[in-house]
């Protein structure tokens, strides 16, 4: 099988497996709503029955109780989901085939660069990628585009398990795994809890 066709089933594969994730994250949500709404309205009914006697201000209150300990409940289920969602990105970002991971880290790198001299702190992981030709490559693109290319790799290995951190003398882009997923995490959390939970659910 060639590399552009292995790319292509990677990618198709990778697309099914987040769609069937989602199918099942959409799936849970509907039964825990319907869960959670049941018993809601069990509790409403069985406290009605209870306390028909109470003054009614006082039934108001505890069928509210009831009402935000059932929204706590969804609430803290969707972080659940939620949660699964971006975990299994972050096990897909740090799986991701040499080339492509490579391919991203140019990217991610000339995406971050502002004078062309900054220092490159990087993971052992990406060292090595680094010092097998990319660095050098990231460098000729940038001559080639009339920018400085004169990044370098810093003394030592960063300790996170992938990517780098791009420090020049006023700047600093942290481009480590964690800090990357972190903000895949904040830019797109409302738009995945929109597809799994509904748009009448947020807020």
């Amino acid at each position: 099988m060639s590399l552009e066709k292995l790319l292509e089933k990677i990618e198709n594969d990778a697309r099914d497996e987040g769609r069937r994730i989602l199918e099942d994250a959409e799936r849970e949500a509907a039964r825990i709503r319907r869960e959670v709404e049941e018993e809601t309205r069990r509790e409403s009914e069985a406290i009605g029955k209870s306390f028909q006697a109470r003054a009614e201000g006082e039934f108001l209150k505890v069928v509210s109780q009831a009402r935000l300990e059932g929204r706590i409940l969804l609430l803290a289920a969707k972080e659940r989901l939620l949660g699964e969602v971006f975990q299994e990105v972050d096990r897909a970002f740090k799986e991701l085939p040499t080339e492509r991971y490579r391919a991203w880290l140019k990217k991610a790198v000339l995406g971050s660069v502002v004078s062309g001299s900054e220092e490159l702190w990087a993971s052992r992981h990406d060292r090595e990628i680094l010092e097998a030709g990319l660095l050098d490559e990231i460098n000729q693109e940038l001559r080639l585009a009339g920018r400085r290319g004169e990044l370098r790799l810093a003394e030592g290995t960063a300790p996170f398990q992938r990517g780098l951190v791009v420090r020049g003398e006023r700047t600093e882009t942290n481009l480590s795994a964690e800090a990357v997923l972190q903000r895949v995490r904040e830019e797109n959390e409302e738009e995945v809890s929109r597809i799994l939970f509904g748009a009448e659910e947020q807020g």
